[in-house]
């Protein structure tokens, strides 16, 4: 067996190739599920408890039995089972996927669902900043509209699918996401952050960005530092073009740095030092 060869699908360890599911399933056929991407070093999950509770919180909105899923202490232990399986020692990625049980068509008959655990190697014991800055373009092509779903990760993701796909065209190594109100509110994968003067300034999740795992720890750290953030409604491209620096976030890379969009380039100064304590505080 090679490393990812094995998954967890309710709670069972089997080879990809023993997964089988059905044609009714609904997440294929409605995008009836969400998932969460976790970082994990060596064997442990990072930030779980953030992300087992946004999972809590997408199930309550979707009216999915929250009683269908294991535990907190369960599922972590699974998917510690599942990297030692794989034998992957250094670094991972996990993608947990829950998805409602087959049946019915847009009315689901049954509000159980299904879970799945995947994970697959990464190189690093810590996170790095990218060294060459990302270079970024505005998908306009469709938009983010808030509600009560924006915030998670669900499994229709045509909105992103058609950003990435833009970004390959352009020949760019970012895309920004725009809300209804034109307002630039998160990237591909990523929330979106940058400083202006002494402030560090990110889209409020009411914008309708991700409520991103990374992004409440980029918060909590800057408070810790005195640095003043202010969550905004977005942002225009005139006012992100006016910023001193610019960074995303996820839980899988950390923090990216952003050089340029169009012809206007940014520092990185700040970034750097906000990397630097996210690497600390992971290990302390």
């Amino acid at each position: 067996m090679k490393s990812r060869d094995y998954i967890c699908f309710n709670g069972e360890i089997l080879t990809v190739s023993e997964l089988h599911l059905s044609i009714e399933n609904r997440s294929f056929r409605y995008g009836d599920g969400v998932f969460e991407t976790i970082r994990c070093f060596g064997n442990q999950p990072m930030f779980f408890d953030l992300h087992y509770n946004r999972l809590f919180r997408a199930l309550a909105i979707l009216e999915i039995n929250i009683k269908s899923i294991p535990s907190r202490e369960v599922l972590l232990k699974r998917i510690e089972s599942l990297i030692n399986k794989n034998k992957i020692f250094i670094s991972s990625r996990v993608r947990l996927t829950l998805f409602r049980n087959d049946g019915g068509l847009y009315t689901p008959q049954s509000n159980d669902c299904n879970y799945l655990i995947e994970v697959s190697p990464l190189n690093d014991n810590k996170y790095i900043l990218n060294d060459k800055g990302l270079v970024a373009v505005v998908y306009n092509g469709m938009k983010k509209s808030p509600g009560i779903i924006s915030p998670f990760k669900t499994a229709n993701s045509l909105l992103f699918v058609l950003a990435g796909l833009y970004k390959k065209r352009m020949g760019v190594s970012e895309v920004f996401i725009l809300n209804a109100d034109n307002q630039i509110i998160e990237a591909l994968a990523s929330n979106l952050f940058w400083f202006k003067g002494d402030y560090l300034l990110t889209p409020s999740v009411s914008s309708g960005c991700v409520d991103g795992v990374m992004r409440r720890v980029i918060i909590e750290l800057a408070n810790k530092k005195g640095i003043r953030v202010m969550e905004v409604p977005g942002v225009s491209i005139d006012e992100i073009m006016d910023a001193d620096e610019l960074f995303i976030t996820n839980a899988i890379q950390g923090v990216n740095w952003i050089v340029g969009i169009d012809n206007k380039r940014f520092y990185s100064s700040k970034t750097i030092n906000i990397h630097r304590e996210l690497n600390c505080y992971i290990y302390n």
